[in-house]
């Protein structure tokens, strides 16, 4: 009796496993001169084909007589292709801070300008008679152009140095790409006129 429900899921899987090639027998055979894609798509690739052969030998047959100009645009669309290339993804920025000592802080802001969107480090540096102040390191993801804030809560000798501070030190580095592309600012701190 206990084996009786275990032979009928044997019997019935070895029913279902036989009607498939079944099925498969009474699908009507397909006529081999029959073509597998419709006629229309075979034309228009033999058509493409056949223009970009034709204007690849109208391009030899142009550089046959020419090979001065063919030499200048092979020169020229290398160039081009360097500056897709080009791995410095940072084109320009511009660094300015203000220092509110009430609430002993410190907003950093920077306009950019960059190739395509990129993740970024930015490290930040005030530099001044009283000595520097390290800002520290953040990370962040710049569009193609757009305008990075930052605030710093300072200490009462942060603030003291900030506002002593003659310049201010930024450096800009995309994530991913060689030293040479560092952006290094170097801003004199604006002072209001009182």
């Amino acid at each position: 009796m206990r084996k009786l429900p275990l032979l009928l899921a044997l019997l019935l899987l070895a029913l279902l496993a036989s009607a498939i090639p079944t099925q498969a027998a009474l699908l009507p055979e397909a006529d081999p001169l029959t073509p597998l894609v419709a006629p229309e798509a075979d034309e228009e690739e033999a058509e493409a084909e056949e223009s970009d052969a034709g204007e690849e030998a109208d391009e030899e047959e142009a550089c046959d007589f020419e090979e001065e100009d063919c030499e200048e645009e092979a020169e020229q669309g290398g160039k081009g292709k360097a500056k897709k290339d080009d791995p410095c993804l940072l084109k320009s920025a511009t660094a300015a801070v203000s220092v509110n000592p009430g609430k002993r802080r410190l907003r950093l802001v920077v306009h950019y300008r960059t190739t395509r969107p990129a993740s970024v480090s930015i490290e930040a540096l005030l530099r001044g008679v009283k000595g520097a102040v390290y800002l520290g390191t953040s990370h962040t993801r710049f569009r193609r152009s757009g305008v990075y804030r930052d605030t710093y809560e300072l200490a009462q000798k942060e603030t003291k140095r900030a506002l002593a501070a003659r310049e201010v030190s930024v450096d800009l580095q995309a994530l991913n790409t060689p030293a040479s592309c560092r952006l290094h600012l170097t801003e004199s701190v604006r002072r209001p006129k009182h």
